[in-house]
C-alpha cells in the first residue's frame, strides 16, 4: 500500500506545473532606434535624462512538467542584437514562422509551456521606438519625442506626454494617447475592438480621416469638411467596381499632416487637452 501511495505521489509530482522566474538588467549605449519584438508579456517604456538605454527584463516560465520546462528552455530564446545605433530584442521560438518576416506569429495549440517576458525600459528622450507584443500584454510609453511604431494584439496601448509621429495599432484593446507636441507627420491610430482616445495640444492643424462601425466620432476642435476624394474603379470580369473606405474626412485648423483614426467597435475621441 505504501509503495502504491508513493507511486501516486511521484506521478502527481511529475505532472505538477513548473514555474521558474528570472530577471536580468541590460544597458546599451549610443542607441538611436530600439526594437522590442515580444510575444507574451508587457512592454513599459519611459524617457529618462540619461544617454543610455536601461532595461530590466523579467522572465517567467510555466510548464506542465519538468520535461516541458526543459523543452521551453531549448526552444524559446531572447535574441539581442546591436548594429550601430539600432538595438533589437526579439523573443524567438517555434511560434515564429521564419518566412521572411520574423514578426509573423502562429500559435498552434497547447505547447505544454508558456514563456512570458516583461520589459521595463528607460530610454533617451529622442529615441525612435518600434514596440510589438501579442498576448497577456499592454504597452505604455511616456515622455519620448522620437517617431514610433507601436503594435499590440490582445491588449491596450497608452502613450503619455509623447511627441513624434507614426502608427499606434492594436486589435483587442483601447488606445489612449496624449501628445506633448502635435505630430508633424502622418500618424495612424487603429483598433478593431477598442476606443481611440487621443488628446492634442491647442492649435492643432491636421487633415483627419476617421471611421467606426459600432461607435461615435467626437471632437472638441472646430472642423470643416474635407472634399470627398474620387474613388478609382477596379475592372473585374469586364465590369467596373467602386469601393469606398467609408472614412469621414475633416480639416482641423489650417490642415496639415494626415491623422487617421480607424476602429470597428469603439468610439473615436479627438480631444483638445487644453479645454
Amino acid at each position: 500500500m505504501r509503495h502504491a501511495m508513493l507511486a501516486l505521489a511521484l506521478a502527481a509530482a511529475a505532472w505538477a506545473q513548473v514555474e521558474e522566474k528570472s530577471s536580468e538588467h541590460k544597458t546599451f549605449s549610443g542607441v538611436r532606434e530600439l526594437v522590442i519584438d515580444n510575444v507574451i508579456g508587457f512592454i513599459e517604456v519611459s524617457a529618462s535624462s540619461g544617454g543610455a538605454v536601461e532595461m530590466d527584463i523579467d522572465k517567467t516560465l510555466r510548464a506542465d512538467s519538468s520535461d516541458y520546462a526543459s523543452l521551453a528552455r531549448k526552444e524559446v530564446k531572447l535574441e539581442v542584437t546591436q548594429e550601430g545605433g539600432l538595438v533589437r530584442l526579439l523573443v524567438d521560438g517555434p511560434f515564429r514562422c521564419h518566412c521572411g518576416d520574423n514578426s509573423s506569429i502562429n500559435f498552434r495549440g497547447d505547447s505544454g509551456y508558456r514563456v512570458i517576458y516583461d520589459f521595463k525600459v528607460r530610454v533617451p528622450r529622442d529615441i525612435k521606438l518600434d514596440l510589438r507584443t501579442v498576448n497577456r500584454s499592454h504597452i505604455t510609453v511616456e515622455g519620448t519625442a522620437g517617431d514610433f511604431r507601436i503594435s499590440n494584439v490582445n491588449g491596450g496601448i497608452e502613450m503619455r506626454e509623447v511627441e513624434g509621429s507614426g502608427t499606434v495599432h492594436t486589435v483587442n484593446g483601447p488606445l489612449k494617447v496624449t501628445f506633448a507636441r502635435n505630430p508633424k507627420g502622418a500618424t495612424s491610430f487603429k483598433s478593431v475592438n477598442g476606443t481611440l482616445d487621443v488628446s492634442f495640444r491647442a492649435g492643432l492643424n491636421a487633415d483627419v480621416k476617421m471611421k467606426t462601425f459600432n461607435g461615435g466620432l467626437y471632437t472638441d476642435f472646430p472642423v470643416t469638411a474635407l472634399p470627398a476624394q474620387a474613388v478609382q474603379p477596379e475592372r473585374r470580369d469586364g465590369k467596373f467596381v467602386w469601393r469606398s473606405n467609408r472614412m469621414t474626412g475633416v480639416r482641423i485648423g489650417n490642415g496639415g499632416p494626415e491623422l487617421t483614426f480607424d476602429t470597428l467597435n469603439g468610439d473615436v475621441l479627438i480631444k483638445n487637452r487644453e479645454k
